[in-house]
């Protein structure tokens, strides 16, 4: 019994005192977390009193409420920082207020990076991804943001075109579509350009030259597919994300002003014969039109080159507080081009706003961004005139039509490229908007749940006109005179509605970081143009509309839609084992019924082993990572409506007769009615390192993508569809490569004061076309047509080598290292190139002289002896940049190696044969190849004019010095880019576009620019 009572008491005591622990007096701890050496506020960190936890929010601050009152200790920790901790007395229903200062260990594991509908910290991350901040971006004239990178990250291929702000193609890890643009998706604060792949709409120039560079603060690339798979159907390609430039940093208002100029001169042209060497090849192999030789000395190329100068001025206004910052820029550019007539010009404007209501619960942030840029181009004809004109003719000709010298005849012939230059007008103008408003609201209910919206938009217009007279020698040749008029414009609009849950709690062993949503992305877009030829009147030039005997009027429209659910789970359990989970549903408008839809997942996992306790205080490490992952992802970059047939009105000149009558037709365009996704599937392989406190840091990844479906324009055989070529899923393709990172603060200035940090990449892809559908009855597609003859293909697709391989004879030379060449003789082909083993023959073979394995030469050089030999896409791309520091001086440098790219010398290919002096029309100028070559008669397929175009290039190098100026401070610096070329390519240029045939292509410049920044 005297148990019984005690066991009743002690319960008694229990629910007596029950209420009290429940009622315990409690109060709250807020504070903020920054760096202790830059003061600048640290996101995401973990910041714990007892059993309560919570995570900073962006501007470093952090709420525990419900924390028990007395003495406790306040810890706070972050992987990259060392931990932090103080004392801390919590009064009950009060508020006390506790700031931390980490120090930074291995600082690079914290930086916060941008990835899709969202950031993470770049210790967490579990793809290949790379952020490339404005300190490290390349300097001097930049007039488009991708030049930005180039060198900078492993994996990326920056392809220009040399003319102002003239079109650029990225390849991330290689090319990933034939038919379908193989152009990664930009994506600036949250906004997707254009309608997937590429920069989205301009009037001839690069569509990313909207976005003045000086307004972007970073550029992060999502290499493989498993950190961009969250964006679905538009990332097979890859994503670059483009982040601009805030108010946030300093407080209070400040403004920005920066001023520049510079000069750029041609580094190589086109080596033609000169007059003098011109006049000999003429006497021997053409005397009969001695007599139409002018006599003069005439540097055609010297006259349509120049000085390109260029200025550029920006100035930012901004502001910081406590709730609310902003950044308003403006800015002009103005570079002319090294060749005559081209030319940009671009009025932008930039407005970042950012507001936190609520105690912080609910941020929004705008981002509007607009431009008007003037193109002026050189006229089409011009460069390919100015090396082939004849160099003893005359500039001038006063008894002329126009005032200048051209050849008397109506069969084709050069033409005066000054006379071009003068009387053609080719220009265009593109207005440009992109924005949104996001919001983010942070529930007060559940802790770590957010609910985010984003409206943006894109609106181009895009206005292009092209004039030439009909007085022109090549136009009175044609009979015609052209006048092309468009006025296109696109409109682009998204919405994304999404959640995030990113609770401090741990579920199970380990935190998550859960986003999913909806996106919805729509887009129309109107493409009027007028053509005319065989213009009545040349007087109003391109400022009217004159009468013509050709008239074609068009206006294409079109809609597109994309509709797409996505979702991405992270799970990160102490900082050693992380793993990412991902999938997106997409449904395209550009394809049919029942192949609009696919879905696109992801899984990566990450293993940090340096954290783990049997690692811990191993030498200097202090971060090692081991990476894997695989991702599905589509390409739907293609045209719209191609599942359906679309009929064309013939024109004046493509008319039905009969009898006496001419008859309007409409035409049907063929086409396949399943034409579905392109899908990649991609693996990933990586470990990353860092030794000393990520003072040596770098990474190493291997991949493979193998995409199939791949869309082809097809031949199809006559009478089985409507047209001639149809576009249709045929193929597959391998990409394999691996990447190397590596990074290093070699000199930190404590003993000499001198700053030196470095970084290197290198990147070695293969691309293997491997299959073409049999069924399709295609074994191979020629491509790449290039200039000389009529309808020469010198590329080819076809199973078992890389797309675009250069497709010619294998060339025979002699002892002397030269071509051999051989004219006039039915032997001619087999003595001048290499018969190649075409013929199977099981008797002879293998034993015969000539056999490979059971085929042998057959004896005569045909288009069976052509075969693939090298292609244009570099093997290796390494790049070097370092940045220096000493005392009130700052230096950089930019380093570019390209290896095993190869190119086809279209200029000399096609002026290389002393046939040119002969022909139908006047004598044109040679290439000097000819001279070692002696090519009579051209030889467009000779492996000759493949060339190794391997190169060494310094990109840019800088000197900064920076001081103050009546206690403002101000920043000088001059740079050279393009400042050296070491190469054994014969040509203009070694980086000839992607396709790799240099056909007058437009040449690269040296510049040399000067410039001061102050900040008040």
């Amino acid at each position: 019994m005297r148990r019984l009572r005690c066991i009743i008491a002690a319960l008694l005591a229990v629910l007596w005192t029950a209420p009290l622990s429940a009622q315990q007096p409690t109060g709250t701890i807020r504070g903020r977390v920054t760096d202790a050496a830059t003061q600048q506020p640290l996101t995401t960190v973990s910041v714990t009193v007892g059993s309560h936890t919570a995570l900073t929010q962006a501007d470093g601050r952090f709420v525990l409420a419900g924390v028990p009152a007395g003495a406790d200790t306040v810890r706070a920790r972050m992987l990259g920082y060392g931990p932090a901790r103080q004392a801390v007395t919590v009064v009950a229903g009060d508020a006390v207020v506790v700031d931390l200062a980490l120090t930074a260990q291995a600082v690079g594991l914290s930086e916060v990076v941008v990835t899709g509908y969202g950031v993470q910290r770049a210790g967490d991350i579990t793809g290949a991804v790379t952020a490339v901040t404005d300190s490290q971006f390349n300097t001097g004239r930049i007039l488009s943001p991708q030049m930005l990178i180039q060198s900078k990250v492993a994996g990326v291929q920056v392809v220009d075109n040399n003319d102002p702000g003239g079109g650029l193609s990225l390849r991330i890890r290689g090319p990933t579509s034939v038919n379908a643009s193989s152009e990664p998706l930009y994506v600036i604060d949250g906004v997707p350009l254009g309608t997937g792949a590429g920069g989205g709409l301009s009037a001839g120039r690069d569509p990313l030259n909207f976005l003045s560079p000086n307004d972007i603060e970073t550029i992060t690339v999502l290499r493989d597919a498993s950190a961009a798979a969250i964006y679905g159907s538009n990332a097979a390609n890859g994503v670059v994300l483009i982040t601009t430039k805030g108010g946030k940093g300093r407080q209070g208002t400040g403004v920005e002003y920066s001023t520049s100029a510079s000069a750029s001169s041609v580094t190589r042209l086109p080596d033609m014969l000169n007059a003098a060497q011109f006049a000999a090849a003429v006497t021997q192999y053409a005397p009969s039109r001695i007599d139409s030789l002018r006599g003069a000395n005439t540097d055609w190329l010297g006259l349509i080159d120049r000085t390109g100068y260029g200025q550029q001025h920006d100035v930012a206004f901004s502001s910081a507080g406590n709730d609310m910052s902003y950044r308003l820029s403006l800015g002009y550019l103005n570079q002319d081009g090294v060749i005559r007539a081209s030319s940009t010009e671009r009025v932008s404007l930039g407005l970042n706003y950012q507001q936190r209501f609520f105690s912080d619960r609910l941020n929004v942030r705008t981002s509007v961004r607009g431009s008007r840029a003037v193109d002026k181009f050189t006229p089409s004809d011009v460069l390919g005139n100015a090396a082939a004109m004849a160099p003893t003719q005359p500039v001038m000709d006063p008894t002329s039509a126009t005032g200048y010298w051209d050849w008397n005849t109506t069969n084709a012939s050069p033409s005066n490229p000054v006379a071009s230059l003068n009387l053609a007008s080719d220009h265009g103008t593109t207005w440009r908007s992109v924005g949104n408003a996001q919001a983010e609201y942070r529930m007060p209910f559940v802790e770590g749940l957010t609910a985010h919206v984003n409206l943006g938009y894109d609106l181009a217009k895009a206005d292009r006109t092209t004039f030439y007279p009909s007085n022109l020698a090549a136009q009175v040749r044609q009979g015609q005179g052209l006048l092309f008029l468009a006025n296109n414009t696109q409109v682009n609009s998204v919405l994304d509605a999404y959640g995030g849950y990113a609770p401090s709690r741990s579920y199970g062993p380990g935190r998550i970081d859960l986003v999913g949503g909806y996106s919805f992305t729509q887009s129309h877009a109107e493409y009027p143009s007028l053509r005319e030829t065989g213009l009545s009147s040349n007087l109003l030039g391109d400022n009217g509309i004159p009468t013509a005997a050709n008239v074609r009027n068009t206006r294409d429209i079109v809609d597109y839609k994309l509709i797409s659910f996505f979702g991405r789970l992270n799970y990160n359990i102490g900082d050693r084992y992380l793993a990412a989970l991902s999938a997106r549903r997409d449904g395209s408008s550009r394809f049919g019924p029942g192949n609009q839809w696919g879905t696109f997942p992801s899984v990566a996992l990450a293993w940090r082993i340096s954290q783990e306790p049997f690692m811990r205080g191993v030498g200097s490490l202090s971060d090692l990572k081991l990476r894997a992952s695989w991702a599905w992802t589509g390409n739907q970059a293609i045209g719209d409506y191609l599942q359906y047939p679309t009929y064309t009105y013939s024109d004046g000149q493509t008319k039905v007769q009969f009898g006496n009558t001419f008859v309007t037709t409409i035409r049907p365009s063929a086409v396949d009615q399943f034409i579905h996704w392109e899908k990649t599937s991609a693996y990933n392989a990586g470990v990353d390192v860092g030794l000393s406190n990520q003072r040596y840091s770098g990474s190493i990844d291997w991949y493979t993508k193998n995409t199939t479906d791949l869309i082809f324009n097809v031949p199809v055989a006559a009478g089985t569809n409507l047209g001639n070529f149809v576009t249709t899923n045929i193929g597959s393709m391998r990409n394999r490569g691996f990447e190397v990172i590596l990074n290093a603060r070699l000199l930190e200035g404590r003993a000499s004061g001198l700053v030196w940090t470095a970084a290197f990449t290198a990147s070695h892809n293969t691309n293997e076309l491997l299959t073409i559908n049999p069924n399709k009855s295609v074994s191979k597609i020629l491509t790449g047509n290039i200039s000389g003859g009529v309808g020469n293909f010198v590329e080819v697709l076809q199973p078992g080598v890389p797309v675009n391989s250069f497709f010619v004879y294998q060339q025979k030379y002699g002892a002397n290292g030269k071509p051999i060449y051989s004219c006039c003789t039915n032997d001619s082909l087999l003595k001048m190139y290499v018969d190649q083993p075409t013929v199977r023959d099981t008797v002879a073979c293998p034993a015969a002289p000539g056999c490979v394995g059971l085929y042998r030469p057959d004896g005569v050089i045909n288009d069976a002896d052509r075969r693939p030999f090298h292609d244009p896409a570099p093997k290796w791309i390494l790049g070097h940049s370092s940045y220096l520091s000493y005392g009130r001086f700052d230096a950089s440098f930019t380093l570019r190696a390209y290896l095993g790219n190869w190119v086809y010398n279209n200029v000399a290919s096609a002026n290389g044969a002393y046939q040119n002096l002969t022909g139908s029309g006047m004598p044109s100028n040679l290439h000097a190849s000819v001279l070692t070559t002696g090519f009579v008669v051209p030889q467009y397929y000779s492996d000759y004019f493949v060339e190794d175009a391997s190169f060494l290039r310094m990109d840019n190098i800088t000197l900064g010095y920076a001081f103050t100026y009546r206690g403002q401070p101000l920043h000088v610096f001059a740079t050279v880019q393009n400042a050296f070329t070491i190469t054994g390519y014969s040509g203009v240029d070694p980086t000839a576009g992607l396709n790799g045939l240099d056909n007058n292509i437009y040449p690269r410049a040296r510049t040399i620019t000067t410039g001061l920044s102050v900040r008040f």
